[in-house]
């Protein structure tokens, strides 16, 4: 499954147009996506706008008329001003004399009276490129179709009124029963409280060139995708077999951040994890995780103790203090192995971009969205989701955009995480997520990979943690992490190829 911004979406249909398609035939194309879902209804309203998710309406409603359905249209906007598919399809349904009415505040009482002889309202008034609140007389019939009784409510593409980016609703939304999508999800789908407008969700892909690759939409990360990339313990494997890791964090004031990610690492699976730091958190973590190895952090960290390990991380609790500029800046100007770049090595990194020109490193950044802008503006979803795009390939890094579903990219694909819930907003979570990844670089995944499986099985402990839990704890996502990921290798089998 794709999931989609509503500026990949609109750069998505103009691709289509530069192939060739006509937009009348596109609209033809989505109609007969939509006709088969009304097949159980005989008397249907169809309420359109004057854009091309109207014109989608129109068509489908010319289809179902012609089926013997009995076909009611209300149409808004001016008449001077709809979109050339629109005029087009609303000729077509006036040839077959289909009953049209016109809504304005005349029309409403007629509008509100109309729904009870029908049995299904059909959303088609605005799709994914709204982007302000509802006005006039469409907020009228909106508020009116919501207060109808006994009448499924089908919206085509997305609900009118809700935020295709978000999944919140502007000021007055439709609340569908269903939701007919068309390409490719929304983001805002993604927002579980959505599914109060949206009711159930179906996806859609019109019989047409496919460009969801081409335009980057994110593939969505599900439990197949782990299942086959995730790795069988080996029978002769020893603890050299599983990397061994360095992880440059933590500092006088952030104990529990070197700590939580160390630990992450060794519930991962890594074979070594040598944690250098303070002489207090190396004190600590003898008793936090004794499994882990230690190194008291001097001014300089040899560069044989750098290049002997398959990953490192740094950051997680680090300080901004002088000493910690000079171990980032000087680590990501010698090491050409994995390295997982969070917490405030992102901030030293965001404030000396010139590392990013020419480093030869695999590079895995975890930016919350704040630490992102730091590197770049974005002042939305959308903004951020295509500058993320661009940085992770100009750069040739791994970007792990945290946030609800994690955005993952490397510039040449982009995914999207399914896991993870807003139980998991609490202290910490992004230092076990940190070590997670930092593992599983070592253990062998390429970045990309490592990146993905982290975000994915980080997610994983946090559901389950939130089926009997308000909150998430990071420690506690540490602890079933092992559990989590025999349970993904267990059900391995059911993949193919």
């Amino acid at each position: 499954m794709y999931v989609a911004t509503s500026q990949q979406l609109k750069r998505y249909d103009q691709a289509l147009l530069n192939a060739g398609y006509t937009i009348e035939q596109l609209v033809d194309k989505a109609s007969d996506c939509l006709f088969k879902h009304f097949q159980s209804y005989q008397k249907i309203m169809i309420v359109c706008g004057p854009g091309n998710n109207g014109a989608d309406g129109l068509s489908l409603a010319v289809k179902l008329f012609q089926s013997g359905k009995d076909v009611c249209l209300y149409l808004t906007g001016s008449p001077e001003k709809l979109s050339r598919a629109n005029r087009y399809y609303l000729d077509l349904a006036i040839d077959h004399h289909l009953k049209t009415v016109q809504l304005n505040h005349m029309s409403l009482a007629q509008f509100e009276e109309d729904m009870s002889r029908y049995e299904v309202v059909i959303d088609a008034l605005f799709g994914f490129g709204l982007n302000s609140d509802l006005r006039g007389s469409v907020k009228n019939v909106v508020d009116m179709i919501n207060n109808a009784y006994n009448i499924d409510v089908v919206a085509i593409d997305i609900p009118t009124g809700l935020n295709p980016d978000t999944g919140k609703p502007y000021n007055s939304c439709i609340c569908a029963s269903k939701t007919i999508t068309l390409t490719a999800y929304k983001l805002g789908f993604l927002n579980n409280d959505c599914h109060l407008y949206t009711g159930d969700i179906i996806l859609e892909l019109l019989d047409a060139q496919s460009f969801h690759e081409d335009m980057l939409l994110a593939k969505m990360v599900e439990d197949k995708w782990a299942k086959y990339h995730l790795k069988q313990r080996k029978f002769d494997g020893h603890k050299g077999t599983y990397g061994k890791v360095l992880h440059i964090t933590g500092c006088h004031q952030y104990v529990g951040a070197a700590l939580l990610a160390a630990k992450a690492s060794v519930y991962t699976g890594s074979g070594i994890v040598t944690v250098c730091s303070t002489d207090r958190i190396l004190q600590s973590l003898t008793v936090f995780c004794p499994e882990a190895t230690m190194l008291l952090r001097q001014r300089t960290i040899s560069e044989k103790e750098i290049k002997s390990r398959d990953a490192v991380l740094i950051g997680s609790g680090l300080g901004l203090n002088e000493d910690a500029y000079h171990h980032v800046i000087t680590l990501l100007k010698n090491t050409d192995g994995p390295v997982v770049i969070d917490g405030d090595a992102l901030t030293i990194l965001a404030q000396n971009k010139e590392l990013l020109e020419h480093h030869t490193g695999q590079w895995i950044l975890t930016p919350h969205h704040g630490e992102f802008k730091r590197f770049v503006n974005f002042e939305n979803t959308a903004e951020m989701v295509d500058q993320a795009i661009v940085f992770a390939k100009k750069y040739h890094v791994i970007l792990v955009l945290k946030g609800p579903n994690t955005f993952i990219t490397d510039g040449n694909e982009a995914y999207r995480n399914s896991t993870g819930n807003k139980a998991m907003s609490s202290a910490g979570m992004g230092d076990v997520l940190a070590g997670m990844i930092t593992s599983l670089a070592g253990q062998g995944y390429s970045a990309k990979n490592a990146a993905i499986l982290g975000v994915y099985l980080h997610g994983l402990c946090g559901d389950e943690l939130a089926k009997t839990q308000y909150t998430a704890l990071a420690h506690q996502v540490i602890e079933i992490i092992p559990q989590m990921m025999l349970n993904v290798i267990n059900n391995k089998s059911d993949i193919n190829g």
